[in-house]
């Protein structure tokens, strides 16, 4: 058996909980030992993991009695918070998100602006449209600009698939953190007939401001939603 690393011991536990193999009747999942022998991996390794989904929103941890699988799993709602692409989040609730329809083009003049600092005069932008569905119905239309000088290309192979995975698998692009600010926004017109919606109907917006390591701006987005099925949870977390 191949040793899992942390991020695929990470898939492997969402994915048991979320065919029911893993959690017991109370949600609780069973105690370390059972755990390192299920998955074959060190107890560092499970701690890590098991930290992770913590961190992500998907488990807790109730000191003296175990660990345990938060409710949010069960109603089809995804993480706001995550570690990854939105594909991925999606994923790890047990959904499947995929880009529907996708259209590239190159522009010096975007629609909206970051929310930090400016754009340099005449900057060149790789301006994406993604119409995404979830499981197989019309879920969001996310718009992202790319700082050309960054990027350089995008192969169109890439917008069908994560585009994160691509960023940080198949470029010399490290991604450092995301800023994001979420919104109520009147829906585009081209949104609106891919959502089968009013145009200037009500959307839930995020906006991402995507920044590398060093500290320069990568890409910054708007993400629209179906308000009648956008449900996105995070974790508040106290101690």
């Amino acid at each position: 058996m191949a040793h899992l690393d942390i991020g695929q011991l990470v898939q492997r536990i969402l994915a048991d909980i979320q065919v029911g193999k893993l959690a017991d009747g109370q949600r609780k999942l069973p105690a370390e030992p059972v755990l390192m022998e299920r998955y074959q991996v060190t107890r560092y390794t499970l701690r890590q993991a098991l930290k992770q989904l913590s961190n992500m929103g998907y488990t807790y941890q109730m000191h003296g009695i175990g660990t345990f699988v938060r409710q949010q799993q069960t109603n089809n709602s995804i993480a706001l918070q995550h570690d990854g692409g939105l594909s991925e989040a999606a994923a790890r609730a047990g959904l499947k998100l995929a880009t529907k329809k996708a259209v590239m083009a190159m522009t010096t003049d975007a629609e909206f602006l970051p929310e930090a600092g400016h754009l340099k005069d005449n900057e060149e932008l790789i301006d994406i449209r993604r119409f995404r569905e979830l499981d197989g119905q019309p879920y969001l239309m996310e718009h992202s600009y790319y700082i050309k000088a960054i990027v350089d290309t995008i192969p169109e192979e890439a917008l069908y698939g994560s585009l994160f995975n691509y960023f940080e698998q198949q470029r010399d692009v490290n991604i450092g953190f995301i800023d994001q600010l979420l919104m109520s926004e009147p829906l585009p017109e081209i949104a609106g007939e891919f959502m089968n919606l009013a145009n200037g109907a009500p959307s839930l917006v995020v906006k991402d401001e995507t920044y590398l390591t060093t500290g320069k701006m990568l890409a910054f987005s708007k993400q629209y939603y179906d308000y009648r099925r956008a449900r996105l949870f995070m974790v508040k977390k106290i101690r």
